[in-house]
């Protein structure tokens, strides 16, 4: 009976380290201290890979209660995510000697354990608010390692990637919202049992589709993976499967596929999903740019995905047939994708293979930004002379929101370039977190006793 309770109790620990230490770590003057920290803070993940084990832990003090398991299908999503880390920091070396801006990296080791713990917190995560919460740490943890460069075009890739991800986290909270009014218990299985009763189930569908699909860049909200890729540092292109990544897994999980059957949703969602494949094709063919690569094939097997979604929605019989190789699909997605782009790297600098093509413009997505600017010109070219006061009026209010566009990105500027000044202020919140947890647990103790 001890040796069962002994090793529950190093399973829990066990689970609680896989994130929790990564998030410890982050701790600027801790892993300043530390060699190998890095590789410290994967110790836990890859014990837990080894460990053929399933095991949950309920946490109710922590997040109005949360849960963190882990079964097969998520011991494959953590494989692949220590198979990623680990990758990223063995080439880390490599690019600091390459690289001319020497601090840059040591900025962003904070966002890049930051991301580490909000990666294997969402895939243990076991309700909605734990999964939330992580995800929205990685979220804006890897928004961090995107603009803490000092290149113009990772700043604009990390600005749309901000834009989609404050979004999704809207829709998510309102769908929070929405099923604490169905259910208190926040469970996945719960969640799939009442929302599958619930009036408000379309409501749920669609919004928990729409923030995900945001999240992971799934046509035609991908704006941010082709810039992603275009210019951020080889280290960090290798990482970004993980959000893709992670925005499938919250569309398996918080969907009750193979339970509910909603015929027009999946149409739209099979669909969407097919337009993505062919999107991915053409586009990735007129663009003609290895580096860009990854993003078109992301784009096509995410669309791929989505037909598989929509299918399932619109039949649960097909997701219970195949949904269990969903894991896998994603598993090798995120593994696949990786290995798209450390083969490109090699080719460019083993072979000097050119990394665009001689006509293909490197700005081609800045319109994403300067749309206001573009609709101000065409409009100026009209020449609207029956309504001349009407256009006037129009015209000085689309050159006023070009002006505040035009702050705005300024304004970001200097917010991303604070970036590397935020290692006290990362410091001292992370503190703060850790007592409070500890507070917390240590009441939920006392109680119990």
């Amino acid at each position: 009976m001890n040796d069962v309770l002994l090793l529950d109790f190093l399973m829990t620990l066990l689970l609680l380290f896989v994130p929790g230490l990564p998030l410890l770590l982050a701790f600027p003057a801790l892993h300043s201290r530390l060699p190998w920290f890095r590789y410290l803070a994967l110790l836990p993940a890859v014990i837990a890979v080894a460990i053929p084990e399933a095991h949950s832990v309920e946490l109710p003090w922590l997040l109005f209660g949360s849960e963190l398991g882990i079964e097969n299908s998520s011991r494959l999503l953590l494989a692949m995510s220590v198979f990623l880390w680990f990758w990223v920091m063995v080439l880390l070396p490599a690019a600091r000697d390459r690289s001319e801006g020497r601090p840059e990296d040591k900025y962003s080791t904070v966002f890049f354990l930051l991301a580490m713990t909000g990666n294997f917190g969402a895939i243990l995560a076991m309700d909605l608010v734990a999964f939330f919460v992580f995800s929205t740490l990685l979220g804006y943890s890897f928004y961090g390692l995107l603009v803490s460069g000092r290149k113009n075009k990772a700043r604009r890739a990390g600005r749309v990637y901000l834009v989609l991800l404050i979004l999704a986290d809207l829709l998510l909270f309102e769908v929070l919202l929405i099923t604490v009014l169905t259910t208190e218990n926040l469970e996945f299985a719960a969640v799939h049992q009442s929302m599958a009763q619930s009036d408000s189930l379309t409501l749920y569908l669609a919004l928990v589709v729409f923030a995900f699909a945001a999240r992971a860049g799934i046509w035609p909200l991908h704006f941010w993976l082709p810039l992603a890729y275009r210019s951020t540092r080889p280290a960090v292109a290798l990482l970004l499967g993980i959000p893709v990544v992670i925005g499938l897994l919250g569309i398996v999980r918080w969907l009750p596929l193979g339970e509910i059957s909603s015929p027009e949703l999946g149409l739209i969602i099979f669909g969407s999903g097919l337009v993505a494949m062919l999107f991915a094709i053409f586009a990735g063919l007129k663009m003609a740019q290895l580096k860009m690569l990854p993003a078109y094939a992301a784009i096509l097997v995410t669309g791929l995905f989505f037909t598989a979604v929509g299918a399932g929605l619109a039949d649960p019989v097909i997701w219970s047939h195949y949904g269990r190789f969903a894991y896998v699909f994603i598993a090798s997605l995120g593994s696949g994708l990786a290995v798209l782009v450390f083969a490109i790297s090699w080719l460019q600098v083993r072979r000097d293979y050119p990394a665009r093509s001689a006509g293909y413009a490197d700005d081609s997505n800045q319109w994403v930004e300067r749309w206001s600017g573009l609709v101000v010109v065409w409009a100026g070219n009209t020449g609207f002379d029956t309504l001349p006061r009407w256009r006037v009026w129009w015209l000085a209010k689309m050159r006023h929101l070009w002006l505040l566009i035009r702050i705005w990105q300024r304004q970001m500027g200097v917010y991303e370039r604070s970036l590397q000044r935020w290692g006290l202020a990362i410091t001292l919140f992370l503190l703060l977190a850790i007592t409070i947890t500890f507070v917390m647990a240590s009441a939920g103790l006392s109680s119990s006793i």
